[in-house]
């Protein structure tokens, strides 16, 4: 147990037999007998759902401690990704949906941290970017709202739009989220 004052965004609690990731925690000093007040902005994890929560900032909350696991991907079998835990064997089938866009860049053997409540996977903690090698590119079009850009397809297959620069070979940084070119590889 902790005090509602204490929690941190990241951390996982249990409010109603439901387990909540914390995205948000805004403590309001209040004066006179409204008291201070924490207001904890919360994610379901089952669902996704968002919902918050008001506590006293001495209320106390029930912290749930997370496994995590370091497994590396072997295969995709419809809506699942399978990983293997590389002390055991283990096959361990993760839903697609917990790594979200990343799906699109995950490779063989590529190692990802995935957090467990109990038995069950809760999260595939992903990065951010992304390095690729562009395994062909097109010629330049221009506009005249924006810069040149070009067509470039990457080594898994993906099409994205990069700077006129860019060659054949080139390793590229794409942001995961957007699924566009960020920067050339250093």
């Amino acid at each position: 147990m902790a005090l509602a004052g204490d929690v941190k965004p990241g951390q996982v609690i249990r409010v109603d037999n439901r387990f909540y990731r914390v995205v948000e925690v805004d403590t309001h000093l209040a004066g006179g007998r409204m008291g201070a007040l924490a207001k904890i902005r919360m994610e379901d994890i089952e669902t996704g759902n968002l919902t918050e929560r008001r506590y006293r900032p001495e209320d106390k909350v029930e912290v749930v401690e997370l496994e995590k696991k370091h497994l590396t991907y072997s295969y995709t079998d419809g809506d699942l990704l399978y990983f293997m835990d590389p002390s055991t064997f283990d096959q361990i089938a993760v839903p697609a949906k917990l790594l979200g866009r990343y799906v699109e860049f995950i490779r063989d053997g590529e190692e990802m941290t995935i957090e467990f409540l109990g038995e069950n996977p809760v999260r595939v903690l992903t990065p951010r970017f992304v390095e690729l090698k562009v395994a062909q590119t097109g010629a330049a079009q221009h506009s005249p709202d924006t810069s040149v850009w070009k067509e470039a397809v990457l080594e898994n297959g993906m099409v994205v739009q990069v700077p006129l620069f860019i060659a054949t070979g080139d390793r590229i940084v794409l942001d995961v989220e957007t699924g566009k070119y960020h920067d050339r590889a250093k």
